[in-house]
């Protein structure tokens, strides 16, 4: 706004001002109107636009004719008039000073009253940025009424926050209440099994690292502890939800990691004299061998250092062995049968066996096999054993009990043709394991079969079943057996009745009392 001019006090004052024509009047009352309207700009020689614009206002200003102008009242209303400034004609000095006797400069600000003429430029209350009123711009009332609505708006965006984040909580709540080992505990949401033990909501203690020996290699190497979520079992990383019944316990015993190498065990050359009875019954399992190397495993702690070693074959000593399998511990016997198979009696022993999750071994008569072929099947099919008893039992020159008194030929035929009974019928080699009758092995008899016969077979326990001694009598023989014991019974050569019913008696006393039960070939692995 130009100095001469003071901004006015309301709206509503200018409104009368230029409606009355007070605007522009100097205070010596000179109206520069009035010259205007005299002049031949008034007189219309130089007239106005159709948008009440000067149209020569630069060309008069150019000529150094003094020309004003301002805007006219419709400038609110999108449309301008113009009214031009004139020099007064009486004055010869624009820029002088004084009243009537002294030109005065018509600029002066003590010229003008701080008012507006009608028609004037009237300084928008609005900056350059702001809408000016009129068509398309707010008015004040409808600004009034804008701003009136933000606080409402503003009330309803919070209440949909707070509605919004209230069910997000709802649904996603940042603590929940979760049992441990049986105490309600509040836990931050996320949190993971591992977490319960690192709050020291539960403190279990950690299992050992157990070395190859069985000692603790590192005390509270094993397992942290063990946990269950809701029953099943849990892993430390598992998330909790809200009430998980979670229970945590000690951890558990973890053996230590190892090396493992095999190495030989050399055999020996050493043997049993054989030249009489006398040293059949050193043991139950005779074996005559050129030598064979056996083998252990070795393992070797990675923590602990430790060794230890386990025999995995047994070596053979060069010459004739009679020994009794070195069980240790273990609560094994073998039950073994001689003279079958018949077919009824086989078929009642191999019955009680399977109720008892038992296995025995069979030592067979040749000339019975291919007749009872299906009884012979079934032997082997439910996990039994199947061995020689020679062809027939010794029959002949052997006296039928004694191997000894027959020739060399006899003696090797008699072993081949039982062999080979069983092979036939089965359709499979077996391992050439016998029992010689009688328990008549010694001597050159030995040397004569010590390539056919791999193993023979005594026993430890002589129930006599065969005396048919009573039902009872042979119940307390089997039971009278001990850990790694080979036990005699029949299941042929004539009635076997009282051997049935012994045995359906004994067994399940021995299973109570913790007894397996095993084959020749089982019983050998466990070695001298």
């Amino acid at each position: 706004m130009p100095k001469h001019f003071s901004e006015p006090d309301s709206p509503a004052p200018r409104r009368r001002r230029r409606a009355t024509g007070e605007d522009r009047v100097f205070d010596n009352g000179y109206d520069p109107r009035q010259d205007f309207a005299d002049s031949e700009y008034g007189q219309g020689t130089y007239g106005q636009d159709a948008y009440g614009q000067d149209q020569y206002r630069d060309q008069a200003a150019t000529r150094g004719q003094g020309a004003g102008y301002g805007q006219g009242n419709g400038a609110r209303r999108g449309s301008y008039t113009q009214t031009p400034y004139v020099q007064p004609p009486y004055a010869q000095d624009p820029y002088a000073k004084g009243g009537h006797g002294q030109q005065q400069d018509p600029y002066a600000e003590s010229n003008y009253v701080e008012q507006e003429a009608p028609g004037a430029y009237e300084p928008s209350p609005y900056t350059d940025d702001e809408p000016r009123r009129g068509r398309g711009a707010s008015s004040p009332r409808r600004q009034g009424k804008q701003k009136r609505r933000w606080p409402v708006a503003l009330a309803a965006v919070l209440v949909v926050a707070v509605v919004g984040i209230g069910a997000y909580l709802f649904f996603n709540p940042p603590f929940y209440k979760v049992s441990v080992n049986g105490t309600e505990q509040t836990i931050e949401a996320g949190t993971i099994v591992q977490g319960i033990v690192d709050k020291g909501l539960a403190t279990p203690t950690a299992g050992n690292l157990i070395a190859v020996d069985g000692s603790v290699a590192q005390q509270g190497g094993g397992t942290a502890f063990t946990a269950t979520v809701n029953g099943a079992d849990a892993q430390g990383d598992q998330k909790l939800s809200a009430g998980d019944q979670v229970q945590i316990d000690n951890g558990q015993d973890v053996d230590e990691d190892f090396t493992e190498t095999t190495e030989t065990i050399p055999h020996g050359e050493s043997g049993t004299d054989y030249s009489t009875l006398a040293s059949y019954y050193n043991g139950a399992i005779h074996v005559y061998s050129s030598g064979e190397d056996g083998e252990k495993t070795v393992k070797t702690g990675n923590v602990s250092g430790k060794t230890v070693e386990e025999v995995t074959k047994q070596p053979t000593d060069a010459g004739y062995s009679s020994y009794n399998a070195n069980v240790g511990d273990d609560k094994v016997l073998a039950l073994t049968f001689d003279d079958g198979p018949w077919p009824n009696q086989t078929a009642e022993v191999l019955d009680i066996l399977k109720e008892n999750g038992a296995h025995a071994t069979f030592f067979q008569i040749g000339n019975q096999v291919a007749e009872n072929a299906e009884v012979e099947k079934r032997i082997v099919a439910e996990g039994n054993q199947v061995a020689s008893h020679t062809w027939d039992h010794a029959a002949g020159s052997g006296q039928g009990v004694n191997m000894t008194y027959m020739s060399a030929d006899e003696q090797r035929a008699e072993m081949e043709k039982g062999f080979k009974a069983i092979e036939d019928t089965l359709g499979t080699s077996i391992e050439h394991v016998m029992r010689a009758p009688g328990g008549n092995y010694y001597g050159s008899l030995i040397d004569n079969l010590k390539d056919i016969v791999d193993v023979e077979v005594g026993w430890d326990v002589d129930t006599e079943d065969w005396r048919r001694p009573g039902a009872a009598a042979i119940e307390q023989a089997i039971l009278s057996a001990k850990p790694g014991d080979v036990v005699l019974m029949h299941d042929g050569g004539g009635d076997r009745s009282q051997t049935i019913e012994g045995l359906r008696n004994a067994l399940p006393k021995l299973v109570q009392e913790g007894y397996k039960f095993v084959t020749i070939d089982q019983l050998m692995a466990y070695g001298k």
